[in-house]
């Protein structure tokens, strides 16, 4: 495509206004995350595109902010600087027909904000009676919620925070459907701490293993139980 000519000002033919574009380029040579568009309803507007434009964010500054550039084809509103076709300033997506919002408010309540990427992650303000934050992978199958763990409204958005039986019905939840679930700590040290209680659970087995020495505790009883035998392997074992 042929840029438009660089000299466009507002005293040449000027354009003032809010206009549709199309995005054709997104790879800015100078990294300053500007985008280049094609306007369909110009003369020959599937052929030229804009000069290199600036796309406005909720929030910018020296190496910090929102970066979600739009793809090459997705519709965007656009403005000139003082009418001049030579500076365009992209204001931000438009949804359509072709382009679907991925939360549609089915209710008419409202309920649901955030973020969804293209290929389906998603962080969720969910403000139903169940109200919650939940930041999800694009399966679904790994997921942090906090808040009400209830299901609650209607829509895409829609979800529950998986818990196992024993858990609460809120506070904070983090599930791994599928693999394994890591919590590192490499160089400091690794403090679980509540108030009552502290509950371990698993179908199968729980390792516990110490590099060096394993301390266990009780302030007042200690109990160990089990349905089988129960075996202890040690050079020297002393009961006290």
């Amino acid at each position: 495509m042929k840029p438009l000519p660089k000299g466009s000002s507002s005293k040449e033919n000027p354009r003032y206004g809010i206009h549709y574009g199309i995005v054709t380029q997104n790879q800015d040579p100078e990294k300053l995350e500007r985008i280049k568009v094609k306007f369909p309803w110009l003369e020959k507007g599937d052929e030229d595109e804009s000069n290199w434009c600036q796309y406005i964010t909720p929030m910018e500054g020296k190496e910090f902010g929102w970066y979600s550039l739009p793809d090459i084809g997705d519709v965007v509103t656009v403005m000139f600087i003082a009418g001049a076709m030579g500076q365009p300033v992209a204001f931000g997506g438009i949804w359509s027909k072709v382009d679907v919002s991925p939360e549609p408010n089915e209710d008419g309540k409202n309920n649901f904000r955030g973020y969804r990427s293209r290929s389906g992650h998603r962080l969720i303000l969910d403000d139903t009676a169940k109200t919650k934050i939940v930041f999800m992978d694009k399966d679904g199958k790994n997921t942090l919620g906090m808040g009400e763990f209830e299901a609650d409204g209607a829509g895409p958005n829609k979800s529950a925070v998986f818990i196992p039986p024993m858990a609460g019905t809120n506070g904070v939840s983090f599930s791994s459907m599928e693999g394994t679930l890591n919590i590192w700590c490499p160089k400091g040290t690794l403090k679980l701490k509540a108030e009552q209680n502290i509950k371990m659970n698993a179908k199968t087995t729980i390792d516990v293993k110490a590099g060096s020495e394993l301390k266990m505790e009780g302030g007042s009883n200690a109990k160990l139980t089990a349905s089988a035998p129960v075996a202890y392997d040690a050079p020297m074992i002393e009961i006290n």
